[in-house]
């Protein structure tokens, strides 16, 4: 059975004798352990009854004896065991020794199998679980499913952490932030989306700065700025700024805060990576322009961004246009391969890049070089 609701699970309520940990957001994945960790620990006062273990190093039969082992000075034993796939994909006795165990769990015992690499029939099945019009398909892939993982999905508590879209992240971020005591301000979000990127630890350690400064501030909103300071950059010369400076056309802004952040700040990956992610997220909007009666809130949800920055990003698709979109992706192709190459400097690399964008490139030399 599906945990809907295994924070609260793993904080409070009635740990289930068996957990199966399992998905592809490995930090979402570790957190949970954590926090089932800390529950059992708090619940072990002599420290002897919790226990991890590699599933590379001890057979099904020797796991089933040390779960079937009563807790000392405890109402329960936690028994962890990591890259559990090595024992959930076996079958013959070894399966055997471990299905009877599932069967029949040690009531006084925590039994959580964390998973690295599951099966591949088995990615998103919590969304299509969700979903009543997938159901159909939710049993096709457990059907093709080591036995084992069908009855620890059918029959005990399990959470997948699926990937996340890109377009849910500004959620995840958002509620992140609310956990942490504090709100963001549209600017601020898309600042730390832009700076920070999209992997979800790197998010919550920006996160978690943020979090220090504001309460040692009072702050209950965080703002662009802040934003910017943490990541180390000024308002004037980030890669937030940049972006606005090419979607308006201001050739000599885009060359001085990328010069800034290239010859002082050594960040050619990070504007390659960010300027990539933001035309294409324009090449998107050239399909979402298409559609009639398209809403703000549909195409933010599409885009991944909030709604605040709609209008920003079609007023910056209207002004380059799709040849101009198109052309920009291609450069920033070649200034990627420029870049590993080490042909050139990065100063250079970035700056053919902004001009090409610009369409500036044949100008390179006279007024527009750095």
């Amino acid at each position: 059975m599906m945990l809907e609701h295994w924070e609260d699970c793993f904080r409070k309520g009635l740990l289930p004798p068996v957990v199966l940990l399992f998905g592809e957001e490995r930090f979402l994945l570790e957190e949970a352990y954590s926090m089932l960790r800390q529950r059992l620990e708090h619940c072990d006062p002599v420290g002897v009854n919790l226990e991890v273990v590699d599933a590379e190093s001890i057979s099904p039969r020797e796991l089933v004896e040390r779960a079937q082992v009563y807790p000392a000075f405890a109402e329960l034993r936690g028994l962890f065991v990591r890259r559990a796939e090595r024992l959930l994909g076996r079958g013959n006795g070894a399966g055997a020794v471990l299905t009877d165990y599932l069967r029949k769990p040690q009531p006084t015992t925590v039994l959580v199998f964390l998973v690295e690499s599951a099966p591949e029939s088995l990615r998103g099945v919590s969304r299509y679980l969700r979903n009543p019009k997938y159901q159909a398909k939710v049993q096709q892939m457990l059907q093709r499913v080591p036995s084992l993982w069908r009855l620890l999905l059918k029959e005990h508590a399990w959470v997948e952490f699926p990937k996340l879209y890109e377009r849910e992240i500004p959620s995840w971020v958002v509620q992140r932030a609310a956990r942490y005591g504090y709100t963001l301000s549209p600017p601020a979000l898309e600042a730390l989306l832009t700076t920070a990127g999209t992997d979800l630890a790197e998010l919550d350690n920006e996160l978690q700065k943020l979090a220090v400064l504001a309460q040692s501030s009072g702050l209950s909103t965080v703002d662009e700025d802040l934003v910017l300071h943490v990541a180390g950059f000024s308002r004037s010369y980030s890669i937030f700024e940049l972006q606005k400076a090419l979607s308006e056309g201001d050739v000599e802004k885009a060359l001085r805060v990328a010069q800034y952040l290239v010859s002082s700040q050594g960040q050619e990956l990070m504007v390659l990576s960010m300027l990539t992610r933001y035309f294409f997220m324009l090449w998107k909007l050239a399909d979402l322009e298409q559609v009639r009666g398209v809403t703000e809130e549909a195409i933010a949800t599409a885009l991944g961004v909030h709604p605040f920055f709609v209008s920003e990003y079609r007023a910056a698709y209207r002004r380059f246009g799709p040849s101009a979109i198109e052309q920009a992706l291609f450069a920033l192709q070649r200034a990627e391969v420029a870049l590993k190459s080490g042909a050139k400097p990065p100063e250079s690399v970035i700056s053919e890049l902004i001009l090409a964008i610009t369409g500036k490139l044949e100008q390179k030399g006279s007024e527009y070089a750095i």
